[in-house]
């Protein structure tokens, strides 16, 4: 068994380097557009990569109740994290370009890095003043009508949780500041696929993405950051436990009773 889970590692990551050193001379003569032509080109050449390496590695992705969403608007975009596998995940679940907050160290990876800071808002978590850079970068996409992606929870742990850790503040205010409609983004299998530490136990299968009905900040006082944050833990956790006990395909309208019964008046 452990042969054979190597061999698949070894498999995937090949996959992995091919697509991106093969895509690599596209990726710099991208670097020549202009802003938003580079983002355009950007997202799709990895939702291109992406599915290719998610399917050619047998990780199949599915997605649930995407049709629901209007795709015409942006949002602050919030999944749940568990592995490092959920970044390919966005690219394969979203139908319209975005930047993501990331860790500033990943800059350092050679070829990919050089990927990384083309899509990535890189924050320093160790410096105030870093932080309030990358905060002051999403709040600029915001305004010129890009959508961004926060991994609410900041970070995973080493070992698959079935409940979320807790919520960071940033995307919270970001999103009362904007006024921002956010997007939950539940990912079902990606520490299955990818274990979120031991990355090298990858498994073949299903990679399922819920798309949950968005949350208005305006139901909530503009500064009342801290109950939109609890109400969106809340209302992604009870989401979460509904598909592992009932499947995703019925979450949507679960969701919005949800919705109905928790929603300040």
């Amino acid at each position: 068994m452990r042969l054979l889970q190597g061999i698949y590692f070894v498999y995937v990551c090949l996959i992995f380097m091919v697509l991106i050193l093969g895509t690599f001379p596209l990726v710099l003569i991208c670097t020549l557009f202009p802003k938003k032509a580079k983002d355009i080109v950007m997202f799709a050449l990895l939702k291109v990569i992406s599915n290719v390496w998610l399917v050619c590695s047998f990780m199949i992705p599915k997605n649930y109740h995407r049709s629901k969403i209007d795709f015409s608007k942006s949002y602050l975009i919030m999944p749940n994290h568990q592995s490092f596998l959920d970044a390919a995940m966005l690219y394969t679940s979203l139908l319209k370009p975005f930047k993501t907050l990331g860790k500033k160290e990943v800059e350092k990876a050679p070829v990919y890095g050089v990927v990384y800071k083309m899509v990535v808002i890189t924050v320093d978590r160790s410096s105030v003043t870093a932080k309030a850079k990358s905060f002051r970068q999403m709040k600029k996409e915001m305004e010129e009508g890009l959508s961004v992606g926060i991994f609410p929870e900041g970070t995973f742990s080493d070992q698959p949780q079935s409940s979320l850790l807790p919520f960071q503040n940033g995307g919270f205010a970001l999103a009362q500041l904007q006024q921002a409609t956010i997007l939950p983004m539940l990912f079902l299998d990606t520490p299955k696929r990818i274990h979120p530490t031991a990355i090298t136990r990858m498994t073949p299968g299903a990679n399922r993405c819920v798309f949950l009905p968005p949350i208005e900040v305006t139901w909530f006082e503009k500064k009342d950051s801290e109950g939109l944050k609890l109400f969106t833990q809340q209302y992604m956790q009870d989401c979460l436990d509904f598909c592992r006990s009932k499947g995703p395909q019925a979450c949507w309208n679960f969701a919005e009773t949800w919705i109905t019964h928790h929603k300040p008046n």
